[in-house]
């Protein structure tokens, strides 16, 4: 495990590792007023580091504990500062004589920065940091850890940075503890929080150096919307604070006198700094940088944070299939995309560079997309149905699925229009491509459907897969997501009843039996006071009929 190495347990590579990343390419003063929320990325460090020392303590702690191998999970909602905290750890680490490698999926694009944070001889042990370990393939997860216990005299730690600990952790980790491997986990929990910080002492700290960035003294006076400072508010991650302080210090730099802008919710901030990248791409199109006009340069915008990083080749195709321009203008569209959104590697030849940060990203692409009640941001009717256009044929174009229902699952977390239009009809449409993407994906689709109306989900319902397909145990937890809302919010028994049995149907195929007849018991419970319902009960026989047959088989084979 040694920096600029790829490591592949088959071809191809399945992740690369680096030299942890320590230098941050700084922005012009023209650059930050162009594109101010490029100020608000990790990579920048634009605002200092502060606070957490609690969590500095507790890495620490495992760092230098007695296992020679160990895993660790950092993990907590977007905009949180995990991967700050990590780059933090990354740092002390190297000084305290680590060897500090960044693991990366082959699907993401390399690391940026060109020194490197690494231990000048050979280390006291070595440290692997993994981001968005939530969107990498478990048994990839796996092949990583594997490389970290083939260290030789040497401690390794392994760690794991990921949105939720969610349901793809706790089996990766009774695995690891099969191998003998140590683990632990790390929720964080809002800066605000921080004894020695606040939300008005973030806000401050973020005018000053925003205000620096883009050399606007006067806004160094201006005070925190009361918003902000408010408990009860959604400013209760660092990055809304961070955003709501850009916004101000921008507005104050643009027009001094400009009087208070209103801007209440994180919603509202987010549309203002999407607004100036929109500005910035008209801007670019005024004076002939791109032929692109900005209406269709933002269609571009909204698959990348779909895709993500792409090659040449399934970028046109993603744009095609997306229907952002016709096939022969894909190729100008990625050109002019490239001009404000450049590749972080070039050498690779990437197309569709998202914006960042990734909230950001999935505010533009709920903002976009009509049904939101924000009236300072403009949708686009294209966006309707753009990610199922997208997903609709997904060929050979390996990460996509995984990639684009994520990033539409953790968006429609914050948007309900996105949930229920886009996120809910991939369930109902496009079931078996849900079900072949990102487990976690998966889990996390069914926890943001869980929060809407009984009467959307009862169109997400759908039949059984077909025999032998792979998705058996996600399709599981699909219907058993949809059946729990179900039976909390409908008190029509029937449909209590169907539900436990679509349930009991979908167990049968996973292999969990007794599970199954189980579900099949609830279901009788309910109807067998009722009205005989001859439909229901001969599926109620034939279910049971099924699941015993099964349950023999699976006792025989024991034997």
């Amino acid at each position: 495990m040694t920096g600029d190495v790829s490591v592949t347990g088959g071809e191809p590579p399945l992740y690369r590792v680096d030299a942890f990343p320590s230098a941050r390419p700084r922005l012009t003063v023209e650059e930050a007023r162009a594109q101010p929320a490029r100020l608000l990325l990790a990579r920048q460090g634009v605002v200092p580091f502060t606070g957490r020392s609690a969590e500095l303590a507790r890495l620490a702690e495992w760092r230098d504990g007695a296992p020679s191998v160990s895993v660790l999970l950092l993990h907590g909602p977007g905009g949180q500062g995990k991967t700050r905290l990590a780059a933090r750890f990354a740092t002390l680490s190297c000084e305290a004589g680590w060897d500090v490698l960044q693991a990366r999926h082959a699907s993401d694009p390399a690391p940026v920065g060109t020194a490197a944070c690494r231990a000048d001889k050979a280390g006291t042990g070595v440290l692997m940091v993994a981001d968005y370990a939530e969107r990498w393939p478990v048994t990839d997860l796996l092949e990583l850890m594997q490389d970290a216990a083939r260290q030789e005299g040497r401690p390794a730690r392994v760690l794991l940075v990921a949105r939720p600990a969610g349901a793809w952790w706790q089996p990766l980790a009774n695995r690891l503890d099969r191998m003998g491997l140590a683990t632990d986990q790390l929720p964080l929990s809002t800066l605000a929080d921080d004894p020695i910080t606040s939300a008005g002492d973030l806000f401050a700290a973020a005018r000053e150096r925003f205000a620096a960035a883009l050399k606007a003294p006067g806004a160094r006076g201006i005070f925190p919307p009361p918003v902000v400072l408010s408990k009860d508010s959604g400013f209760r991650s660092v990055l809304a604070i961070h955003m709501a302080a850009l916004a101000e210090v921008d507005r104050v730099r643009r027009n001094p006198e400009q009087a208070e802008t209103g801007l209440n919710t994180p919603a509202q901030f987010s549309a203002y700094l999407l607004n100036r990248e929109r500005d910035h791409w008209q801007t670019l199109h005024a004076n002939s940088r791109v032929t692109t006009p900005p209406d269709a340069l933002g269609r571009a915008v909204y698959t990348a944070a779909l895709t993500g990083a792409v090659t040449y080749q399934d970028g046109r195709a993603a744009l095609t299939a997306i229907d952002a321009c016709p096939d022969g203008d894909a190729a100008r569209l990625l050109t002019d995309h490239a001009v404000p959104y450049p590749s972080s590697t070039p050498h690779t030849g990437t197309v569709l560079e998202p914006l960042y940060p990734d909230v950001l990203a999935e505010d533009f692409i709920a903002l976009t997309t009509p049904g939101h009640e924000v009236e300072d941001y403009a949708p686009d009717p294209w966006a309707t149905g753009a990610a199922r256009r997208l997903l609709a044929d997904k060929g050979e174009l390996p990460g996509w699925p995984r990639h684009a229902l994520y990033t539409l699952a953790s968006a429609s977390a914050r948007w309900p229009h996105l949930a229920e239009h886009e996120l809910a009809p991939l369930y109902l449409t496009q079931l078996d491509l849900v079900l072949e993407s990102n487990d976690d994906a998966v889990r996390l689709g069914l926890t943001v459907l869980a929060t809407l109306p009984t009467s959307v989900l009862q169109r997400v319902r759908v039949p059984n897969p077909v025999p032998g397909f792979a998705g058996y145990v996600s399709f599981t937890a699909v219907s058993a997501g949809v059946t729990s809302k179900l039976l909390v919010d409908d008190e029509d028994p029937y449909v209590r009843a169907r539900a436990y049995l679509d349930l009991a149907e979908h167990i049968v195929l996973t292999g969990s039996i007794n599970d199954s007849l189980a579900a099949i018991d609830q279901a009788l419970a309910i109807l067998l006071p009722l009205p005989a319902d001859e439909r229901v009960l001969r599926r109620v026989k034939a279910l049971k009929e099924r699941a015993h047959e099964a349950l023999v088989r699976a006792e025989e084979t024991e034997r």
